[in-house]
């Protein structure tokens, strides 16, 4: 029974990480993965995004971001901080300010964080399709260095 209970704090300390001093007024709604509405996130590349929650250029959202395997993202950055879980594939994320040494490889559900403006790269790893969890709080855009 104690190891039962640590479950449910640790699962309520995870719900509280994600969306800290957020609360939603949640109604009961399902989404199956067959059903979530991907869409092309930039032209002439293959990541693909579907929406969970919310609208993630208009304020708070959960958003899944669907990339094929063996694939390396451009050199970016973001209008929001966010925060993000890895659902499927082997992930890296790496700030580019601090070179190729800072990568961090990221397995099935692993967590990390990025804050706005920051220019980092990011890449699936394994030959299959990675997709990850993408949670901000405010507006969120991509956008390349000028």
């Amino acid at each position: 029974m104690v190891r039962r209970s640590n479950q449910l704090a640790a699962l309520a300390l995870a719900a509280l990480t994600i969306s800290p001093g957020q609360a939603f007024g949640l109604e009961d709604s399902y989404l199956t993965a067959d059903k979530i509405p991907y869409v092309v996130e930039a032209p002439d590349q293959p990541q693909r995004l579907g929406p969970l929650w919310g609208s993630r250029t208009e304020g708070a959202a959960g958003t899944l971001l669907k990339v094929p395997g063996n694939w390396r993202a451009p050199v970016h950055a973001h209008t929001a901080d966010y925060r993000a879980v890895v659902i499927k594939g082997l992930w890296a994320h790496w700030q580019i300010q601090g070179g190729e040494a800072t990568r961090v490889e990221l397995p099935p559900g692993s967590y990390w964080t990025q804050k706005a403006n920051e220019m980092h790269d990011d890449a699936c790893l394994s030959d299959t399709e990675c997709v990850i969890l993408l949670i901000n709080d405010t507006p969120y855009e991509t956008y390349l260095p000028k």
